[in-house]
């Protein structure tokens, strides 16, 4: 999974923490861009041209309940090495290990669970569902990568789409 937050975002109060692009405080806006950086595994952001993100954290009686989204234009290097810096896999990569396979089948199974589906078409339907209003809808062309160990209640995703790094990630905790 992506890394984990500090503590003072998850203070069990019952109080959501949000952090998004059109923050006005100066530094509600400073600790969100900070938040997104770490979550890309990035230092900080060269630029935030472009940078979409609506960062959500909860914790309470009921636990941690994060959605996290980021969209951020990319060229296809920078992508990579985003990907390649957070360890994540590709579905295809996901479905041939052994010990992870059954797992993610179902938990990017279409509705009624069966998977009749083509992988990718799965993959593409789970993020048009998952995804913010505000990142690029999914297609068969979408480059996809899942955190290790992606489950049900604890998921990490980036797509890349025309040019656009998107992060999705929610943790039921």
């Amino acid at each position: 999974m992506l890394e984990r937050v500090s503590d003072s975002l998850h203070r069990y109060d019952d109080v959501e923490r949000r952090f998004c692009d059109a923050d006005r405080d100066l530094r509600q806006r400073e600790r969100g861009l900070a938040l997104v950086a770490r979550l890309l595994g990035l230092p900080a952001l060269e630029t935030t041209d472009g940078l979409r993100y609506d960062l959500r954290y909860f914790s309470g009686g009921i636990g941690v309940i994060d959605r996290l989204h980021v969209a951020l234009p990319c060229g296809a290097a920078e992508v990579d090495a985003i990907v390649a810096r957070l360890g994540l896999v590709t579905p295809e990569d996901a479905v041939a290990d052994a010990a992870w396979r059954e797992d993610f089948e179902w938990f990017v199974s279409d509705e009624d669970g069966e998977g009749l589906l083509p992988l990718r078409a799965r993959v593409v339907a789970f993020l048009a569902e998952k995804r913010a209003d505000f990142q690029p809808r999914p297609d068969e062309r979408a480059r996809v990568w899942f955190a290790r160990s992606s489950n049900v209640n604890t998921w990490s995703v980036v797509y890349e789409q025309d040019g656009t790094l998107c992060l999705a990630a929610y943790d039921q905790g």
